[in-house]
């Protein structure tokens, strides 16, 4: 399992291993996960529960907390940096691949069929730039997940990196999946 993956044009990297690993977060909406593009892919990210879309939007806003006050990510000091906004391209994309891994019965980046972050993102109409994923399984709430993001070196230099300007993220109660999709458009 990854710890966080991350592409630009110019690089890929794989940080770490460990129980994590990187995607998207957005504002949890209100109207149930319909905020996601009128796409065929995001029919699996409509119809979200109110619990989960409830939770995703407390970890957008942990996650512009956290980039407020900056953090030590992995033994380095990252300063603060500009707040994300939440997405709903990268909603879908989060949306779909934590419902994948809880239907599919597996934690990756990469799915059985191959499709990797970048892949998700541009199937739910996000054209991007720089682009990064965190996962993580095993906390039902967000303050616990993001604890174990922040106290990930990879995990952590995602949310902090001043590249990305949105998120998207998804939630899947059964089994207590979460994916953070960051992204900077082209």
């Amino acid at each position: 399992m990854y710890n966080g993956v991350v592409r630009s044009p110019f690089a890929v990297l794989v940080a770490g291993l460990g129980f994590m690993a990187a995607c998207g977060a957005d504002d949890g909406g209100g109207d149930g996960g319909d905020d996601v593009p009128a796409l065929a892919y995001c029919d699996p990210a409509r119809g979200w529960s109110p619990t989960a879309t409830a939770l995703e939007a407390e970890i957008v806003s942990i996650v512009n907390q956290r980039r407020q006050a900056g953090a030590t990510c992995g033994g380095q000091a990252m300063p603060a940096v500009a707040p994300l906004t939440a997405d709903p391209a990268l909603r879908c994309a989060a949306r779909v691949h934590t419902r994948d891994m809880a239907d599919r019965g597996f934690f990756d980046h990469t799915n059985p069929s191959g499709e990797q972050p970048w892949d998700r993102m541009e199937l739910a109409g996000y054209l991007w730039s720089n682009a990064g994923e965190n996962i993580a399984a095993g906390n039902a709430t967000a303050a616990a997940t993001m604890q174990q993001w922040m106290g990930s070196s990879g995990h952590c230099s995602n949310i902090m990196n001043a590249d990305y300007v949105h998120l998207g993220v998804g939630h899947v109660e059964s089994g207590a999946l979460w994916t953070q999709v960051f992204g900077a458009p082209r």
